[in-house]
């Protein structure tokens, strides 16, 4: 992990922009999994803003909820998510992994050493903010764009999560035969949450490529009815089309999930006729 990635990692720790309104989620249910504990980092008395690991979390407990899961087991899902990570200390694991690999210069892994040597830091940021589930977010969002799901077995009350793995979905079958196993696919809710920033946001979001920037910049500033993306590699061409019938900025942080477009693509944006765009990449 370079300097880089460490920024990018910060800034989706810190970036806490998203409401419970902005997930259509009421004040209500809010209440309701504060009082039991089902979403831990919010304070119980105070009206929370949540970066967007916290809002997929509220979005996925939601989901499980909706379908029938019981608040002790939402309850348990959540400390061992958010809790249990906490307690064993799993960001200073983490850094230490970081520290081991030697990968990093000499000023980013004497800051590593400095904040491990802080416990109060520690306590109040790193081990809060830093566990498998978040881990496994960024590691999608920020690198590899892997498509994540969450499955979950209600009766033994064990979690994975799956990156696009048949065999682990075969293993988890066979490990728990006969057991109910539910998996809940993360792109829909990832999509949501990327979009809400792409339509909140006039910067330049650090987790998407320059490319990806580009685009959005069109889509906020240009407000095109119709926008259509060609993208052309190995001499084949892929064509994805984002109309007004949509949620434009959620499709296009679906499209950007779904497609992770190589460094170095060449990009051609031709302004159309009644306010259409047309997108060439070039990979």
């Amino acid at each position: 992990m370079n300097r880089e990635e460490l920024k990018k990692m910060g800034n989706l720790i810190s970036n806490k922009c998203f409401l419970p309104k902005n997930l259509d989620i009421t004040s209500r249910q809010i209440n309701y999994w504060k009082e039991r504990d089902i979403i831990p980092f919010f304070e119980k008395e105070k009206k929370g803003f949540m970066d967007m690991t916290e809002a997929l979390w509220l979005l996925i407990i939601n989901e499980l909820s909706n379908i029938g899961i019981d608040t002790k087991r939402l309850q348990k899902l959540s400390h061992d998510v958010w809790i249990k990570p906490f307690n064993e200390k799993y960001a200073d694991v983490v850094f230490k992994k970081i520290l081991a690999e030697k990968k990093l210069d000499k000023f980013d892994s004497e800051t590593l050493e400095h904040f491990l040597g802080i416990e109060p830091i520690m306590i109040s940021l790193f081990r809060k903010e830093i566990n498998p589930f978040t881990d496994t977010f960024k590691t999608c969002l920020v690198s590899n764009r892997n498509l994540v799901s969450l499955i979950y077995c209600p009766k033994t009350e064990e979690h994975y999560f799956n990156f696009n793995n048949v065999g682990l979905t075969s293993d988890l079958n066979n490990l728990y035969f006969g057991e109910t196993l539910i998996t809940i696919p993360l792109l829909p809710f990832m999509s949501k949450l990327v979009g809400i920033e792409i339509d909140k946001s006039n910067l330049d979001l650090e987790y998407l490529s320059s490319v990806e920037n580009q685009i959005r910049r069109v889509l906020f500033f240009d407000r095109p009815k119709f926008l259509e993306i060609i993208v052309q590699e190995d001499g084949n061409s892929k064509i994805y089309k984002i109309t007004e019938e949509h949620k434009k900025a959620e499709e296009l942080a679906k499209f950007f999930l779904t497609n992770k477009l190589p460094l170095g693509s060449k990009i051609l944006i031709e302004p159309r006729a009644q306010g259409n765009y047309k997108i060439v990449i070039k990979t």
